[in-house]
């Protein structure tokens, strides 16, 4: 009789995943909240299969399982690092949608005291011959398999250039329908133009949304955002929302300061009283002022240079719980991606020239081509990947929120963006605070 053989199994025990964070849960001494910074999961686990798992013993079948497929357990930490090595590449590898900016005019009938644009502001305005060139260049590059094109239009003030807006947008809605794909169109604006007979006009070319700039309540607002001739804009900006809220979707984001952001909340009373309840309201976020130290500032000392100033950490989660609290719809935390490492994503300035942020327009060392020669490659320019090369940043359990921060914070602090935008620190601080928002929200 010849020998039995028994099959050979390998028994895995699986482990907590390095990108998951664990946080007390102060309803219920017994549990633990986790999240995981890859995936975005968050799961509410009892603090003794917590334990279990530090201490290297299995969990029962249904809670690995549970756990598993949410990404919180893995069976091997170093392929999951790598795995997330490769998630800008494999992100982008699945990407069927072009997102383009474009910078129509870098004149304004504002005149913001912070502004990121500052000296570069004036009377320039795209021509007709480079947004035609615009449109061709952009057909160029939508491919057969691209499912959708996102115009952004965004300027010194957008709408000062209605009728080069209708031209690009019509041309190209033509285009990418003809292609069976998706077209829209988004704004920035400041707000003042933005009447219900303008929307009429842009409506039918895919105006989707509108992105407006309400820096707090009004005596803030008018101070940091007069018109050029220095009248309050706050009111004109308001009855503006107020007829079009209805027409196309509205978000409002406010830049706060260290000194006035405690101030913010009063914000939500005047909108209520103009019945601009959350259900009249897209998004509302508030993000804090960016110093500028470049050849184009405007002289304001009052922003922040680091994400990881310990002020932040207060006023982030303070204002995104009165937001909350109030009911409306804001940013979700989440893992993202820089506009700089997303493929087919760029902004055309109004001269022609290729850009991959928005805020760099201008900064000629940073121009990636234009829509007359193309596109170059960029990579070593925008330090694409230094991430990829600080052995902290390859062990950071936050690597999937950042994946080097941001390289115009990191320029106008150190005047290049080679080094990456550690955020780690501000994540120590305010994660857990996000993350206890997000699980309220869900009434738990």
């Amino acid at each position: 009789m010849g020998e039995l053989r028994l099959p050979f199994f390998r028994l895995l025990v699986m482990i907590l995943s390095h990108y998951v964070k664990i946080f007390s849960w102060p309803a219920d001494s017994e549990n633990r909240l986790l999240y995981s910074t890859r995936t975005g999961a968050v799961a509410l686990a009892p603090a003794q299969i917590i334990a279990d798992l530090e201490n290297g013993n299995a969990l029962d079948a249904e809670s690995e399982s549970t756990l598993s497929e949410i990404g919180l357990l893995v069976d091997d930490r170093d392929q999951e690092k790598r795995e997330t090595s490769a998630m800008v590449r494999q992100i982008n590898s699945l990407r069927t949608a072009m997102n383009v900016s474009v910078i129509v005019n870098l004149h304004c009938n504002f005149r913001c005291r912070y502004c990121y644009e500052g000296n570069q502001k004036g009377s320039s305005f795209m021509s007709e011959e480079t947004a035609d060139q615009l449109i061709a260049f952009v057909k160029k590059g939508f491919q057969p398999d691209m499912t959708r094109l996102t115009l952004d239009f965004y300027s010194g003030e957008s709408l000062l250039s209605v009728d080069l807006i209708r031209h690009i947008a019509g041309s190209l809605k033509l285009f990418v329908e003809s292609q069976g794909a998706v077209f829209e169109m988004t704004l920035v604006t400041n707000g003042s133009l933005l009447t219900p007979k303008v929307v009429g006009r842009l409506l039918p070319l895919g105006l989707k949304r509108a992105k407006i700039t309400i820096d707090g309540p009004p005596e803030i607002h008018n101070y940091f955002r007069p018109y050029r001739s220095g009248r309050a804009s706050f009111d004109t900006i308001i009855h503006n929302v107020k007829q079009c809220a209805n027409l196309i979707k509205i978000g409002l984001n406010g830049n706060f300061t260290r000194k006035n952001y405690r101030q913010f909340p009063s914000l939500f009373d005047h909108l209520e009283a103009h019945h601009l309840t959350p259900e009249k309201i897209y998004r509302l976020s508030f993000s804090p002022v960016l110093q500028v130290n470049d050849e184009f500032s405007a002289g304001f000392c009052g922003g922040c240079a680091s994400c990881n100033e310990t002020w932040l950490a207060e006023a982030v989660p303070f204002l995104r719980q009165e937001i909350l609290n109030r009911g409306y719809r804001t940013d979700k935390i989440s893992p993202s991606l820089c506009m700089v490492d997303v493929d087919n994503s760029f902004v055309v300035h109004y001269d022609g020239s290729l850009y991959q942020c928005v805020a760099l327009i201008g900064h000629e060392a940073y121009a990636s081509g234009d829509v007359w020669s193309g596109m170059k490659d960029y990579s070593r320019q925008y330090h694409l990947d230094h991430w990829r090369h600080n052995k902290e940043c390859l062990e950071c359990s936050y690597l999937p929120h950042c994946f080097g921060g941001c390289r115009y914070m990191a320029l106008q602090r150190e005047g290049h963006m080679g080094e990456v935008d550690c955020q780690k620190d501000f994540f120590d601080a305010a994660l857990e605070t996000f993350i206890r928002q997000e699980v309220s929200l869900q009434g738990v």
